[in-house]
């Protein structure tokens, strides 16, 4: 396996994971990678769904740091989270990198207008075309409300195709370009990272969020700077189908992807 960084997996301290970090860690340990960084939903304001998205951060950089006494020098530990954005949360997510230093910050659309599209009832009432597209006008305009330097990078860029009534089968960058390639330039302008989710292919997609149609155009683009994920939240499911990734990314002109430490990005080759 080339890939030997995990950066997008969850454990306990995300309502809807409830592996134990250690055991994260230990299965990182089993692969032979060198690092991973836990991700761990943060998502104020979500809709009632009966599932806490909140971090208790003290209890969680206690974990951290029993963690990486315990495996310095055999496994990188990060701490980072992934942020829910919307559009009136700019100040919450500074005020939190302000208080907790993380390694890395994942910048995440989960919810259009208050609605989760893991649900059905989000798309009642409308096209599968229109709410595609209203997921990436929202995801521009919300990305454009939040400073540059308060998150890495931008998470599973097409998260909606994995609920959608026919998921993939309509979807490409090219049926959805006038809305995707704003997205890309303003990760490209702004020195953004964008993530590579192997979830797509666990979900059934054969491909990545985003798919390869999208990974196509960031690199044609000039968008060089990719993080890699698994989205894991159990340990079966850590570096799920990274030799996959690995192969479709150096087929595309992907030769390095970033990992992060206290914010700063270092490259590793692919």
């Amino acid at each position: 396996m080339s890939i030997l960084y995990d950066y997008h997996l969850h454990s306990a301290f995300s309502g809807d994971s409830d592996a134990p970090a250690e055991r994260m860690a230990e299965r990182a340990l089993d692969l032979g990678l060198k690092g991973l960084c836990f991700t761990e939903h943060q998502d104020p304001d979500a809709p009632d769904t009966g599932i806490d998205f909140t971090v208790d951060f003290a209890s969680y950089f206690a974990c951290m740091e029993r963690l990486r006494a315990q495996y310095r020098g055999r496994l990188q530990i990060g701490a980072g989270m992934e942020f829910g954005i919307q559009p009136h949360l700019p100040g919450t997510l500074q005020a939190l990198c302000e208080t907790w230093p993380f390694d890395f910050v994942i910048a995440s659309l989960h919810f259009v207008d208050g609605q989760d599209p893991y649900y059905p009832s989000f798309f009642e009432g409308h096209s599968e075309r229109e709410r595609y597209e209203q997921f990436f006008r929202t995801q521009l305009e919300t990305l454009q409300a939040f400073p540059p330097e308060s998150y890495d990078t931008l998470g599973h860029m097409d998260y909606i195709v994995r609920y959608g009534p026919n998921r993939s089968r309509f979807y490409s960058y090219e049926a959805y370009a006038e809305q995707i390639e704003p997205i890309l330039q303003f990760l490209i302008g702004h020195g953004k990272c964008l993530e590579v989710n192997t979830g797509g292919f666990r979900q059934g997609l054969g491909e990545p969020n985003p798919c390869a149609g999208v990974l196509r155009r960031y690199r044609e683009l000039g968008g060089e700077l990719i993080t890699i994920g698994s989205d894991a939240h159990e340990p079966q499911s850590l570096c799920y189908a990274f030799d996959q990734a690995a192969e479709l990314l150096r087929g595309l002109g992907f030769r390095y992807y970033a990992v992060f430490e206290r914010r700063n990005m270092r490259m590793e080759r692919l």
